[in-house]
């Protein structure tokens, strides 16, 4: 681990690549915990897949996390590396677009760094590994400001 899955700057990450239609047909994740704004890279041969999320000055957590110096909460930067994992399962396992996918676990979780809004922070999944048929694991990372904030290998269940 400490390697990133992907070279971040080789990319282009000005637009979307999948529409919103699509990406929410994906997630079930509403409200504040759409964590995903968009698709920014999706490349199906390589399995990997980059999303990202537009903190502003003030997201909704800033005030209680920390008052005086917000930090993006570590299980929020685990949450969204979720939501780029299901998408990129979904994406190439064939699993039905509307099966939820739960958290199953996680493994060698790495927090590296803070996010400190407003910020753009990418979340990145790639190596989908299926075991039966519900059953995936993922590598995940969340970058902002150029750097790995978080990483993390993902388990999710098809429920």
């Amino acid at each position: 681990m400490g390697q990133p899955l992907v070279d971040l700057q080789s990319l282009d990450l000005s637009r979307d690549v999948v529409t919103e239609d699509e990406l929410r047909r994906c997630l079930p994740h509403r409200d504040f915990f759409q964590l995903l704004d968009g698709i920014c890279f999706f490349d199906r041969e390589r399995g990997l897949a980059v999303g990202y999320k537009d903190w502003d000055a003030e997201p909704w957590w800033a005030s209680g996390h920390v008052p005086g110096r917000p930090l993006m909460p570590g299980v929020l930067m685990i949450e969204g590396a979720a939501q780029i994992a299901t998408f990129l399962v979904k994406q190439l396992s064939g699993w039905a677009m509307d099966q939820m996918i739960g958290l199953a676990g996680l493994d060698d979780v790495r927090i590296r760094g803070q996010v400190v809004p407003p910020a753009r922070v990418y979340f990145v999944s790639g190596n989908v590994q299926i075991s039966g048929r519900r059953l995936a694991r993922m590598s995940a990372q969340v970058f902002s400001g150029g750097q790995m904030k978080l990483e993390t290998t993902i388990m999710g269940v098809m429920l």
